[in-house]
């Protein structure tokens, strides 16, 4: 049986490390694989969450999976900024 400590939590940015660089340099291809072939952008900082190992945010769209480091201004898809604004996640 394993034990967690606060020594051994990693931040979740550690871990997704590649899926947060894939989500900026990929964008339009992860878009598209969403079903959305064009779309605008909104400039945003992205929440912070309450706890501090949890600084990535994952927004889901039509089962492709996107990740964004919290604290961080980014220009994120319109529809992807619409999820958070009526999950209640601003």
């Amino acid at each position: 049986m394993a034990t967690t400590t606060t020594g051994n939590v990693k931040k979740a940015s550690n871990v997704l490390e590649k899926k947060i660089k894939a989500t900026e340099t990929d964008m339009k291809k992860k878009m598209e694989r969403a079903g959305v072939a064009e779309y605008k952008t909104v400039k945003m900082m992205v929440p912070k969450s309450i706890n501090e190992n949890d600084d990535v945010l994952t927004i889901g769209l039509n089962g492709e999976l996107f990740y964004f480091l919290r604290g961080k201004t980014v220009n994120m898809p319109e529809q992807l900024y619409k999820i958070l604004e009526n999950t209640g996640n601003m």
